[in-house]
């Protein structure tokens, strides 16, 4: 009887093993033959996929190969955050005054500094303003001082396309941020056909000089609106043309801005002046005095809220922001290199493979950032079963539904399923994150190509397809 029970349970386990090694050689081969596409070409793929149920691997190609990642870089910080910061953690900026208030009027400089916020907005300015009124200051007869210092002073990442720098995703990194660092360029015809066409920005500020060359062009006519800022200077240079008829709906554009910090500081100044309070001083950059009192505070939204905002669009700037932030929270060295010591001995400590990585920027806007797929899904399969799991997978885009998988794997059984980041740089194209099989079963995986010379979309369809394909499997 015993002798029949462990033949029966040593073919039991033959059939599991002959299963499960034809299961994975049918994989295989399907991911081989959609990565065999003409469209893929003299590129490089990079392929790991790996059942988080049994821990092992189910395929592999090029997987330990260095590959340039775009904003797959975005999962890096977002994990690192989270094991040293709570899900409910907020970023605080601070209004002080330095100098004494007689009769409401302070009798020196009014300073806000700067806490890492990476989304402050001008409604937020609206409310600290508000807060200074309600202190009792009707005047100030100092400066207007931002303090971004608990970051360095390198505003742009590691080897940024420079011809991109006024492009809102490659804006300037600061511990003072404001509408992501960025204004919107309004653009509205003139009355006839021939008039110069009207210029304005949101928020109103004077902190630009805008060189229009804008016209209104005759009705039905073709909108040729160009809008550019000076490399390091904040001049808007417009020109084009618009229909006398057009309607305008939205923003033409919006572009980066030099020297966030001070951005922030001019576009306070107006909103106290809305509040009724008188400033006659200059706005400038300073370090926050030892003996200065507080006189409001902002607090961000939730950490877990910070991450669905970046995760979900891939927002380039507060990436760089967060990475600059846990290097100034555990090792006070609120920089770029200092974020990514941090990273780098998260990564160390759960097992990722340190030769398969180097760290330029937390965006991956950099060309400079190298990763491994393998060990993508390493830092991966180590966030599924994290304390803030939860909220790191949920900050992710859901295929089919929001985010910048919004459009994508819709018609497939990878719909509502897939929960992956995305990426994308000129030539390197990238997915990576999570999927359920027809069973059940979680796989994590990492796709990642480079070089190919085919169009986004036909790199993000065959991405699409494996994604479809692993969603399928039994």
């Amino acid at each position: 009887m015993l002798k029949s029970l462990n033949r029966l349970l040593t073919l039991l386990i033959l059939c599991i093993v002959v299963v499960s090694g034809a299961r994975a050689a049918d994989l295989a081969a399907s991911i081989d033959s959609i990565l065999n596409n003409p469209e893929l070409k003299y590129g490089v793929q990079a392929v790991s996929v790996k059942s988080l149920k049994t821990g092992k691997k189910l395929y592999e190609h090029n997987a330990d190969l260095l590959m340039i990642p775009a904003s797959n870089f975005k999962l890096l910080v977002s994990s690192t955050i989270l094991e040293h910061l709570d899900p409910d953690f907020t970023f605080e900026t601070r209004i002080f005054s330095a100098g004494k208030i007689t009769n409401g009027v302070l009798n020196g400089d009014l300073i806000i500094k700067g806490g890492g916020d990476p989304v402050l907005s001008t409604s937020d300015l609206t409310a600290l303003a508000k807060q200074v009124k309600a202190s009792g200051i009707s005047a100030i007869t100092g400066n207007i001082v931002a303090d971004d210092y608990l970051f360095d002073r390198q505003r742009l990442g590691t080897a940024w396309t420079w011809a991109d720098l006024h492009y809102y995703y490659s804006a300037e990194i600061s511990a003072l941020n404001l509408n992501r660092n960025t204004v919107d360029i309004y653009v509205r015809p003139g009355k006839q056909a021939g008039d110069k066409a009207e210029v304005s920005l949101a928020p109103t500020t004077n902190y630009f000089t805008i060189e229009s060359a804008t016209t209104t062009g005759a009705p039905g006519s073709r909108n040729t609106i160009w809008v550019s800022r000076a490399m390091g200077r904040n001049i808007l240079r417009i020109s084009g043309s618009i229909a006398q008829d057009a309607k305008i709906t939205g923003r033409e554009t919006l572009i980066s801005v030099s020297e966030p910090q001070l951005y922030t500081g001019h576009v306070l100044l107006t909103e106290l002046d809305k509040q009724g309070i008188k400033a006659t001083g200059e706005v400038i950059t300073a370090r926050l005095p030892d003996d200065s009192k507080l006189l409001a505070i902002h607090k961000s939204p939730p950490l877990s809220r910070v991450l669905w905002l970046l995760n979900k669009p891939s927002d380039n700037l507060i990436a760089e922001v967060l990475l600059k932030y846990i290097g100034a929270h555990v090792n006070n060295d609120g920089s770029a290199s200092g974020g990514a010591e941090v990273e780098e001995a998260f990564f160390k400590r759960i097992g990722m493979d340190m030769d398969g990585i180097s760290i330029a920027d937390g965006s991956g806007l950099s060309r400079l950032d190298y990763i491994s797929a393998n060990n993508l899904v390493t830092l991966l399969g180590y966030m599924y079963t994290s304390k803030h799991s939860k909220v790191f997978i949920d900050s992710l885009p859901i295929a089919g539904v929001d985010g910048s998988l919004y459009s994508r794997m819709r018609d497939t059984r990878a719909n509502k399923n897939v929960r992956a980041k995305t990426g994308y740089i000129g030539r390197v194209s990238s997915l990576s994150g999570y999927v359920d099989t027809r069973s059940g079963e979680p796989l994590v995986f990492s796709i990642i190509m480079n070089h190919h010379k085919c169009p986004k979309s036909s790199a993000t369809a065959l991405q699409d397809k494996i994604c479809a394909l692993l969603a399928d499997l039994e």
